[in-house]
C-alpha cells in the first residue's frame, strides 16, 4: 500500500510539472534590421569619424524581465577620406531580476592589410546595474571600451 501511494504521488507530481510546463507561454521571438549613423568626436580628438551601421537584431522575450538579444551587422568608420569596416556578432543577455547586462561576441574587428589590427573589442563584458556607479567586468580585449584606440587614431589621422 505503501508503494502505491509513492507511485501515486510521483505520477502526480511528475503530471503537475508536464501541465505547468505546457501552460508556459513560449518566448517570443522577433527580428529587427536598422541602418543608422552617427558623429564620433569623442574617439579620437580632433578627428570627425562618420559611422554608420546595418544591422539585425533578433530578440527572444523569455518574461518581462529576461530578454536575448542576438546582433549581427556592419560598421562603417569614414575619416579624412579613408573608410573602414568592421563586421560584428555579439549577443546581449538582460537579466532584470539580477540588474545584469552581459555582452559576449565580437562588438569591433578592424583590421587593414599592411597596418594590422586596428581595434579589437571582443569576448565579454559584464555590467552589474545594481551598484552605484555600474561596474564592469571585462575579459577579452576590448580596445574601444578601455580606450585604447590609438592606432585607430593614427590611422585616421595619416594623410
Amino acid at each position: 500500500m505503501r508503494k502505491q501511494v509513492s507511485i501515486a504521488f510521483t505520477v502526480i507530481a511528475v503530471a503537475s510539472v508536464l501541465v505547468s510546463s505546457a501552460l508556459a507561454a513560449p518566448p517570443s521571438k522577433d527580428t529587427f534590421f536598422s541602418t543608422f549613423s552617427f558623429v564620433d568626436t569623442t574617439t579620437c580628438p580632433g578627428i570627425t569619424i562618420l559611422q554608420s551601421n546595418e544591422e539585425r537584431d533578433t530578440i527572444i522575450e523569455f518574461s518581462p524581465t529576461r530578454l536575448h538579444i542576438q546582433r549581427h551587422g556592419i560598421a562603417t568608420l569614414e575619416a579624412n577620406g579613408k573608410t573602414l569596416t568592421s563586421n560584428f556578432s555579439a549577443m546581449i543577455f538582460e537579466d532584470w531580476d539580477v540588474s545584469q547586462v552581459r555582452v559576449i561576441g565580437t562588438v569591433y574587428s578592424i583590421q587593414v592589410p599592411g597596418a594590422g589590427s586596428l581595434l579589437l573589442d571582443a569576448r565579454e563584458v559584464v555590467i552589474d546595474l545594481s551598484t552605484n556607479p555600474p561596474t564592469f567586468t571585462v575579459s577579452g580585449p576590448h580596445q574601444q571600451f578601455t580606450g585604447d584606440v590609438a592606432a585607430l587614431c593614427a590611422y585616421f589621422a595619416a594623410r
